[in-house]
């Protein structure tokens, strides 16, 4: 069988001329009826409103699934040592302590913590994660050793400093995977926003 769409009622004289020859009509009406049978098998026309996502204070935990994370605070920092920054760019901080509430160790905790509506900042997910004790890059996280650490964005040096940042908190819910059968973090969504208050850290 052709890999170019050949085969069995293909060409004009198969399934696609016997579809063209069909009246408009009837196809509206298929369409229609297919339309009220979707509507009573899925609740009608009616739109899945939902719930608004909280904000919460800087230092208060918020669970995220699989974490706990408690934003404490931001900041705009320089150069670091051990991360490379682009020229005219400087380090956009996010400070939080993030808690892996699973049963395994965990390397997805990047998406834990977003950025959002934060001029000269391109991206939401952080392009960089340290641990605040060593300044090191983890590779995961063990379940219940809570670590602070600094989610960093490059921003442009240009960018007026601002006063305070809508930060974030993602997490997935535990359910079990159709297609696997085994039970899976899935579906992210955000659990939480935090106004967080920005300090301009850098040397003057």
């Amino acid at each position: 069988m052709s890999n170019h769409g050949g085969g069995p009622g293909a060409g004009r004289s198969g399934l696609g001329a016997r579809l063209l020859a069909v009246p408009l009509r009837w196809l509206g009406l298929g369409t229609g009826v297919a339309g009220l049978a979707a509507s009573g098998l899925f609740g009608g026309l009616d739109t899945v409103t939902k719930p608004e996502v909280p904000t919460v204070a800087v230092g208060e935990v918020v669970d995220g699934g699989p974490w706990n994370v408690t934003v404490t605070g931001s900041r705009l920092v320089g150069k670091l040592p051990t991360l490379y920054l682009r020229d005219g760019r400087r380090w956009f901080t996010v400070l939080a302590t993030v808690e892996n509430t699973a049963d395994e160790s965990r390397t997805d905790f990047r998406d834990a913590v977003r950025l959002t509506g934060v001029a000269g900042v391109t991206e939401e997910r952080a392009s960089q994660v340290l641990l605040v004790r060593d300044g090191s890059r983890p590779d995961y996280l063990n379940p219940g050793l809570p670590e602070k650490l600094a989610f960093l964005w490059q921003q442009d040096d240009s960018t007026p400093v601002p006063k305070s940042a809508t930060v974030q908190v993602w997490g997935t819910t535990r359910r079990l995977d159709t297609v696997s059968d085994t039970w899976e973090w899935r579906d992210p969504e955000r659990r939480a926003e935090v106004e967080v208050p920005v300090q301009d850290r850098r040397a003057g």
